[in-house]
């Protein structure tokens, strides 16, 4: 008798929601724009790989561990979702309300348990009950009915009004808690296994007085920690029959490359916005080489990317690589290329130059010694970071990277 009530009571709040403001997708259905993924950093799966779309649906693979959260924060809404667990028995996951800056595996957060069998459940920053005994507080409904099975889409929806939260799950309300977080972001989680999830909306009822992520600068921090290459990806060109860590090396500090064969060595993880500084110098005569942003994937001798030429004589040059294309660029043979429009002077040979480059979107700003020395819109609005190998030996270091959300 009991389940019988409960499913029609389901029923009949999923029935009157069909006319309910549920407030805005934003989940487009087609990409992650408005979307910031984060992943295990010790994990050699990228964030874009850990959550991917497809067929209108946002897959997460579950393992490593991870989250995909807004851009934007939020302090009060009423925000909902449908998920399903993708691998035939049910996993676990999470719906995390107001998320704390600055990403980490388990940030300051409220999390929504999506766990099977205790879909609902609520931890992280909440005020614990007295007969609360583990890290979650249990949801007020145990009906197993409740759930519906792997390959089954629910829907959970989340109110975050004040202080005061309330959880749903398929229409009934299954959990009530009281948080000291006022705003922050909103996320899904990879945790256990795969699940997928889809019609994601926010109702905002209060807008965040915190500064929204596209205006929000991350802490900088070093893609070369000054001792290895952990974090980066080197190749070179596999006819030339010459190893990658024969081509970069690291000693005292700094980054070693030969300069022949032609290769690069890129991040292992893929960026968005950011800004990005690099120094280099030459070792013995200037010669050629280039930072490259937006590397896709698919490594090759000329991978599809955007470069900022650091070729002696070509300071600055943006030069789009295996088809890669450039807003206002010639074509000069494989390669299109824009003239860099700055006076910027390079150092002599042993001393130090300087390179600031700013992606922002599709947008490239490249500064180098100070000097606004091109700027270009490109082709794509992510991609890895590389540093190349062409021409003759040179050395890199102090290459830190701010994000920008």
């Amino acid at each position: 008798m009991k389940k019988m009530f409960l499913a029609a009571l389901a029923m009949a709040a999923l029935l009157t929601s069909c006319g309910e403001d549920k407030g805005t997708q934003i989940f487009n259905g087609k990409d992650l724009t408005g979307w910031v993924a984060y992943s295990d950093p010790s994990s050699d799966v990228t964030a874009d790989q850990l959550f991917t779309v497809q067929d209108g649906v946002i897959h997460t693979l579950g393992m490593p561990y991870g989250y995909l959260r807004t851009a934007k924060k939020y302090a009060d809404y009423v925000a909902s979702a449908e998920f399903r667990w993708a691998d035939g028995k049910g996993t676990n996951s999470g719906f995390f309300q107001r998320v704390q800056e600055g990403d980490a595996m388990w940030p300051g957060m409220i999390e929504v348990q999506l766990k099977v069998g205790t879909v609902g459940d609520t931890g992280g920053t909440i005020q614990r009950d007295p007969n609360q005994t583990g890290p979650f507080k249990p949801r007020l409904v145990n009906d197993e009915g409740l759930e519906k099975p792997a390959g089954e889409w629910n829907q959970v929806e989340v109110s975050c009004i004040g202080s005061h939260i309330t959880v749903k799950l398929n229409g009934v309300l299954v959990n009530e808690a009281e948080t000291s977080l006022t705003e922050g972001f909103i996320a899904l989680q990879s945790e256990g296994g795969p699940i997928e999830f889809r019609n994601v909306y926010v109702k905002e009822l209060k807008p965040a007085t915190g500064a929204d992520v596209t205006s929000l600068v991350f802490k900088p921090k070093e893609l070369f920690d000054g001792q290895s290459l952990r974090g980066w990806v080197p190749y070179v060109d596999p006819e030339s029959g010459v190893k990658p860590e024969e081509v970069f090396t690291v000693s005292d500090g700094v980054i070693n490359v030969s300069g022949q064969p032609f290769g690069y060595m890129r991040t292992r993880n893929q960026y968005r916005d950011y800004k990005l500084h690099a120094e280099w110098r030459w070792v013995g005569e200037p010669s050629n080489s280039g930072l490259f942003q937006r590397v896709q994937e698919g490594d090759h001798v000329w991978p599809v990317g955007m470069e900022a030429n650091l070729m002696n004589g070509g300071l600055g040059l943006v030069v789009g690589l295996n088809g890669y294309q450039v807003e206002g660029a010639r074509q000069a043979g494989e390669f299109a290329i824009k003239a860099a429009t700055g006076n910027a002077e390079e150092k002599p040979v042993g001393e130090w130059n300087e390179a600031d480059i700013e992606c922002i979107g599709k947008h490239m700003k490249v500064y180098i010694n100070g000097v606004l020395q091109n700027e270009a819109d490109g082709q794509f609005d992510r991609g890895f970071i590389a540093l190349q190998s062409e021409g003759g030996p040179l050395q890199f270091r102090n290459i830190i990277l701010t994000e920008i959300r």
